[in-house]
């Protein structure tokens, strides 16, 4: 830590600067591309305006703590790209701190990867969710000291429903069958198809709460796919963030988050299969592409003034 902050609740610095993205107003634009891999968070942003077409200069930061931040214009309106990492909190890290330094309403659009709990999204398939649910391990069942009797009869706890943006997740859809239609020819149908219409489950890790088998631990879970199955049939998608990205949209109160999502296909937990390296290689930066392409389409009210912003034109 190299500022000086304050205020323990939520701690920033004399300059406005959020504790672990170490950004500040200005910085971050109201529309953002989300991921979880820096790799994939710069490929992404090769199809952003070239600095001389946006008239500004890209900034690129990475905090101490990990977290990219790419903002430019693409077909100049101004997009932020940031890779967050995996899991939970750092979603949660994410939406706050960029709600703390962005005025107006935000539209945000994860773009991840997932396991797939049903046939018709196979390795190289895109899922793009209407909403989605959390899965958590419940501590308690695992405690020798239960503090809740009747709650700690169960392993693990399977939330309702939290819905995208309708209309975002619409145009989603859209733009990614278009931009992927084409590279399903080509790849002989490596490359698709898109998937629409059901829910996103969120596990709190990538093992007890996925349900995948360890025996080195006491997880309790071997019927637990099962459950949330029988809980929300339509699951089509499981991972760790973009579900806790739809619940903290809809807890947004005093400025408005529209969200949506989409996830490749990597693991098969069906028929336990795996993506290839060269079917990624191609996916990535055409679905990355649609994400943008969303993006820019979103209606934003009371979007920021770039005058003082990193997106202002100044050449």
């Amino acid at each position: 830590m190299k500022e000086t902050l304050k205020n323990a609740n939520f701690p920033q610095d004399a300059e406005g600067r959020v504790y672990h993205l170490n950004v500040k107003y200005g910085q971050v634009a109201n529309r953002i591309l989300t991921v979880g891999d820096y790799v994939r968070a710069r490929a992404i942003a090769k199809w952003l305006d070239p600095e001389e077409q946006a008239g500004h200069p890209t900034f690129i930061h990475t905090s101490q703590r990990g977290f990219l931040t790419i903002t430019g214009r693409y077909k100049g309106v101004p997009v932020t790209i940031m890779a967050i990492g995996m899991g939970n909190p750092m979603m949660d890290f994410f939406v706050r701190e960029t709600r703390a330094v962005v005025s107006g309403t935000m539209a945000i659009i994860r773009f991840g990867s997932c396991g797939s709990l049903t046939g018709r999204a196979p390795p190289g398939a895109v899922v793009v969710p209407r909403g989605g649910y959390c899965i958590r391990r419940n501590i308690d069942y695992f405690s020798d000291s239960p503090i809740n009797k009747d709650l700690a009869k169960t392993p693990y706890l399977i939330s309702g429903e939290f819905a995208a943006d309708a209309e975002m997740t619409g145009q989603l859809a859209k733009n990614m069958n278009a931009t992927l239609s084409t590279l399903a020819e080509e790849t002989d149908g490596a490359v698709g198809p898109v998937v629409t219409g059901g829910l996103n489950a969120d596990g709190c890790s990538f093992y007890s709460s996925q349900g995948r088998q360890d025996p080195s631990f006491w997880d309790d879970n071997t019927q637990l796919i099962k459950q949330a199955l029988a809980t929300h049939p339509d699951t089509d998608s499981l991972e760790m963030e973009t579900s806790m990205l739809f619940h903290l949209a809809k807890c947004s109160t005093l400025q408005k988050i529209r969200a949506a999502g989409c996830m490749q296909v990597f693991a098969d937990r069906v028929g336990n299969d795996f993506i290839r390296p060269e079917v990624v290689a191609l996916l990535e930066p055409a679905a990355g592409k649609a994400v943008l392409d969303t993006l820019v389409a979103t209606e934003i009210d009371d979007e920021m003034d770039p005058i003082g912003t990193v997106w202002e034109r100044v050449k």
